[in-house]
């Protein structure tokens, strides 16, 4: 059987309003309408992409519209349970005419789980909007080589159902210093698999969808390029920061995710990402410190 004659399965839709949707309160108080997910059943807590998946819808229904997120600063306080959902406390810090900034708490048991600074602007698109580019400057981190096979066409090498996540070995070059997969947050256009988004491209439920994809970072890739052979015994996101650089992508595609350590000791590490679309534009960077703890006394 060749490639065209291959049978593609056909996974059950997935609704990001379903996932993301969150109910007002009062004035300043939301609450999600679902939990949030494990990866696994042995974890201790939900996945952190979607926690700062969650914040981030939050920030834009609580701002006007046309507004959306530019920066994410968040901490993750403690495990966040998946048999309640998320209350989710606004504080207004400022509000103008191109940028909104938000600080908000996540509530689970009156206990904070989760705190987070979010900015928002309107200026983060030159093809919605009417604002213009008027800098000559456009540069990003170039995403080097070419694909060795089209993506849709890569094996999938890993995916998390609970999650709804999809991982390949990604096509591109990789310097000595980084590594680099793909990820889609359900699957579509994609030789053997199937599972197509709807309300994806409702703002607050397409920058939920990204920002999950944000915290997808393997370590595991990495560390043998930088001849780091030494497993943690934990590890876990300590903060979580975004720069949303372009509201011009469609979360219904596979991106590519560019892997860097910044620094490692003291039972913590320092790693950069970098998120490219399929046509190798860099809409987003994240920098996060971890834990990774090596140490027999946890």
């Amino acid at each position: 059987m060749d490639a065209s004659q291959q049978i593609v399965k056909q996974l059950p839709p997935i609704d990001l309003k379903s996932l993301f949707d969150i109910i007002q309160i009062d004035s300043n108080t939301y609450k999600g309408v679902q939990v949030l997910a494990k990866p696994n059943e042995s974890d201790r807590g939900a996945y952190g992409g979607n926690i700062a998946g969650a914040v981030v819808a939050v920030a834009i229904r609580s701002s006007p519209a046309n507004f959306v997120p530019h920066s994410l600063h968040s901490f993750f306080i403690k495990a966040v349970s998946d048999e309640i959902p998320v209350i989710w406390k606004v504080e207004t810090i400022s509000s103008g005419r191109t940028f909104v900034n938000k600080f908000i708490k996540g509530y689970q048991n009156n206990q904070i789980v989760y705190t987070a600074n979010i900015s928002l602007t309107t200026k983060n698109s030159t093809s919605k909007t009417s604002h213009r580019n008027n800098s000559k400057i456009n540069y990003h981190t170039p995403l080097k080589g070419e694909p060795e096979v089209p993506i849709n066409e890569a094996p999938t090498v890993f995916k998390m159902p609970s999650l709804f996540t999809f991982q390949k070995l990604s096509p591109y070059a990789r310097e000595d210093t980084s590594a680099s997969y793909v990820l889609s947050f359900g699957i579509s256009n994609d030789s053997k698999f199937n599972q197509p988004l709807t309300n994806h491209e409702i703002r607050e439920f397409k920058y939920a969808g990204i920002t999950t994809l944000t915290d997808w970072i393997v370590l595991e890739i990495l560390l043998p390029r930088l001849d780091i052979d030494i497993r943690p015994r934990f590890q876990a996101s300590i903060d979580h920061n975004v720069y949303y650089h372009d509201d011009d992508f469609k979360l219904n595609q596979f991106i590519t995710y560019v892997l860097q350590l910044k620094w490692i000791g003291n039972d913590r590490a320092v790693i950069k990402g970098d998120i490219y679309t399929e046509d190798k534009r860099q809409i987003i960077s994240i920098l996060q410190e971890r834990l990774f703890i090596t140490s027999i006394k946890l």
